[in-house]
């Protein structure tokens, strides 16, 4: 008789759940014996012979409440998972309270704030930038122009830190492009946004050099 005609009654059956149900009937099963093993052993039991019908709804049963395991402990391992990401969140928003008021009574002390301070602080406002929609830029010059009618909000928003602009055009120019490996070749800090975009536009966005590049 075809197994897969026997247990087709029964949709999404793994092999723990017929090592379930030959604990159930009773039955001895070796160690270490395959899915079609124990099929075939659970086919040819006294149990089934005399039943068929019965041994497929405890499988059925067993499957249902294997799958109702599995879904809790689905639930449960999203719910740690959600608690974990808060509880993250809510550290790291300690250690940058902490360190916004060390570096806020350094300035407010006059004296000079410690590198790794600066480094920290520089690390965790990338964290926490909002991921800017814009368009990328890369090396062709025909992109320049668009790249740049965008990116020129940011660069003229008085209210974002000149430190904060350098982490957004780190955000929009592509990895691994020749305007990416200009803006990294200055460290991330404020005075160097400025620099950073100058050497951008001296290299990509020189009138000649677009006038040329629209007329061919």
């Amino acid at each position: 008789m075809n197994v897969s005609n026997i247990f087709r009654v029964v949709k999404g059956f793994k092999k723990q759940d017929l090592k379930t149900l030959a604990e159930e009937l009773g039955l001895s099963i070796p160690a270490s014996i395959t899915i079609l093993e124990l099929n075939d052993f659970i086919i040819n039991s006294s149990a089934y012979k005399d039943d068929a019908e019965f041994v497929k709804e405890i499988l059925g049963t067993a499957v249902e409440e294997r799958k109702q395991r599995e879904e809790l402990e689905k639930e449960e391992r999203i719910q740690r998972e959600e608690k974990d990401e808060r509880e993250r969140g809510r550290k790291f928003e300690l250690e940058k309270k902490s360190l916004d008021n060390e570096l806020e009574l350094a300035r407010i002390t006059g004296r000079e704030i410690p590198s790794d301070l600066t480094e920290a602080g520089n690390s965790r406002r990338k964290y926490t930038l909002p991921k800017l929609q814009f368009r990328q830029f890369g090396e062709d010059l025909k992109d320049w122009l668009p790249f740049w009618s965008q990116f020129q909000y940011i660069d003229k928003d008085e209210e974002i830190a000149p430190e904060d602009k350098f982490q957004y055009l780190l955000q929009v120019t592509i990895v691994g492009s020749r305007a990416r490996e200009v803006v990294e070749s200055f460290p991330p800090t404020g005075p160097n946004y400025i620099k950073a975009v100058e050497s951008l536009k001296s290299r990509f966005g020189k009138d000649d050099l677009l006038v040329e590049i629209y007329v061919n």
